[in-house]
């Protein structure tokens, strides 16, 4: 049996947060700054600490981003290591797959 979801919208406006079972939904709206890229990264630490299974990050309704709020996807993925289902991250074309692209950038190659 499934438990309902529970949603709330975080400070600062553009994220919201969904919980189903032990399942995190975090889906970003507007522009990507450092602001909401510190509020997600703080909603991963308590899907960390909550122990949920899995964390969503959606990236489709993104419409702009700064390069600290790309970083914070990156953070996540470092904070969200442990759960058992991982991290997995939401794009489609545009500015939310765009950011993480930013997030990762290519390695330099060695030599």
């Amino acid at each position: 049996m499934t438990s309902p979801v529970r949603a709330c919208t975080s400070e600062p406006n553009g994220l919201d947060v969904a919980v189903q079972e032990d399942i995190v939904v975090l889906t970003l709206r507007g522009h990507l700054d450092a602001a909401v890229g510190d509020a997600v990264a703080a909603a991963t630490e308590q899907a960390v600490t909550q122990q949920a299974r899995r964390l969503d990050i959606d990236l489709r309704e993104v419409s702009s981003f700064t390069v600290e709020g790309a970083a914070a996807l990156r953070t996540c993925r470092s904070r969200a290591a442990g759960l058992r289902e991982g991290l997995h991250y939401r794009t489609g074309r545009g500015p939310g797959r765009n950011a993480l692209l930013a997030a990762y950038p290519p390695a330099a190659p060695e030599g």
